[in-house]
């Protein structure tokens, strides 16, 4: 049967697994396709198991495309050498995404907070205006659309909409990943948000939020309330709304299911299968 949406796996929750023996990395992209997704969001990550070629041969041997190559920079530093650097770091990333057969690259943020503590929270919001306006540029020259996602960090002036909405504005070119979980670090409700972006963004990824009392990891909200992802459905978020708001608009691009698997829970392609089947049935 032909899935609904375009699915897409981040390997970067089950990254740990790997480094812990429980599967290999090339073991991942047959289970992924097994649970139903179609496409993998490939990363920097990536380096530490395989290179490219080998990357593009598992997906390929297991008919996956390459949705979009994510790559970290650190733009929110005082230092102006560092702050180049990582402008050059997010530049030359483009061409990596061409080279993953991808004209979708995700920008994330390294939070630093030693250097945030240095800055007000308005320099911080120019020095990612101004660095993503810069990698746009670039980017743009190769044919590569550049994205961020809203950040699950208080610390970071990308996390609400109106931060986020004066970050879109102030790089133009730069797009939009709508993650449906991480604005409820600054309380902001998810619908809503997604309402407020709804032609900004070229890539979703449907997480949901749950609050588990005594929790050591996982993102921490500006209460100071830990928040892990939950299995889609069992969290805070109303997938119920977002999904058929998402789909009325043409939506035709990928839609990661991610989800963190937290210690004891079981096999995480079994989990991620259940919550395709789950998304599914709300289309």
């Amino acid at each position: 049967m032909q899935p609904k949406m375009n699915w897409t796996f981040m390997s970067l929750q089950i990254l740990d697994d790997v480094r812990r023996g429980k599967l290999t990395f090339a073991e991942m992209f047959p289970r992924a396709r097994a649970a139903g997704f179609v496409a993998y969001d490939a990363s920097d990550s990536d380096a530490e198991f395989a290179p490219r070629e080998e990357v593009l041969r598992l997906c390929a041997e297991n008919g996956l495309q390459i949705a979009d190559y994510i790559h970290w920079v650190h733009l929110t530093t005082p230092d102006d050498a560092a702050f180049r650097a990582a402008v050059e770091s997010g530049c030359r990333a483009a061409r990596t995404a061409l080279a993953h057969g991808t004209d979708k690259l995700m920008i994330v943020e390294n939070v630093v907070p030693e250097d945030l503590a240095r800055m007000s929270r308005e320099q911080a919001a120019a020095r990612l205006a101004q660095g993503l306006k810069r990698i746009v540029s670039a980017a743009a020259e190769y044919g590569v659309t550049v994205m961020v996602e809203d950040f699950p960090s208080p610390l970071l002036p990308m996390c609400d909409s109106a931060e986020m909405r004066a970050l879109l504005d102030g790089a133009p070119g730069l797009k939009l990943v709508l993650d449906t979980g991480n604005m409820l670090a600054r309380k902001e409700d998810p619908v809503a948000f997604a309402e407020r972006f709804l032609g900004d963004f070229v890539h979703v990824h449907l997480k949901d939020i749950e609050y588990p009392e005594n929790a050591a990891t996982g993102d921490v909200d500006v209460d100071g309330r830990r928040m892990w992802n939950a299995q889609h459905g069992e969290g805070v978020v109303d997938f119920a709304k977002l999904l058929p708001m998402i789909e009325k608009t043409g939506y035709k691009g990928f839609v990661t299911v991610e989800y963190g698997p937290h210690e004891g829970t079981r096999d995480h392609f079994a989990k991620m299968a259940e919550s395709i089947r789950y998304l599914e049935g709300l289309l």
